[in-house]
C-alpha cells in the first residue's frame, strides 16, 4: 500500500512472495522496486518458522547488495 492508501498493482505478488514459503522464488524487477525488502522479509519469515539458515539461498549480483540484504534481514 502506498502512503496515499492506494494498493500497489503487484500487491498480490508481493504478499505471495512473503507467505508462500513452501516453494522457490525468483524476483525479477527494476531498480528501486522493493526486491531487497521482499527478499529480506521472506528470509525473516523462513527463519521465524524454524528453517535452518544453512538451507536458505539468496543470490545477488554485487557484494554491496548482499551486505544490504543481510542488514535488512537482521533488522527484521
Amino acid at each position: 500500500m502506498t502512503s496515499q492508501g492506494h494498493q500497489l498493482p503487484d500487491a498480490e505478488s508481493r504478499h505471495r512472495a512473503l507467505t508462500a514459503i513452501d516453494q522457490s522464488l525468483v524476483v525479477e524487477a527494476g531498480a528501486g522496486t522493493g526486491k531487497t525488502t521482499i527478499l529480506a522479509g521472506r528470509i525473516a519469515v523462513l527463519l521465524a518458522r524454524g528453517k535452518n539458515p544453512e538451507n536458505i539461498v539468496a543470490v545477488t549480483f554485487t557484494e554491496s547488495a548482499a551486505s544490504e540484504l543481510l542488514l535488512r534481514v537482521r533488522e527484521y
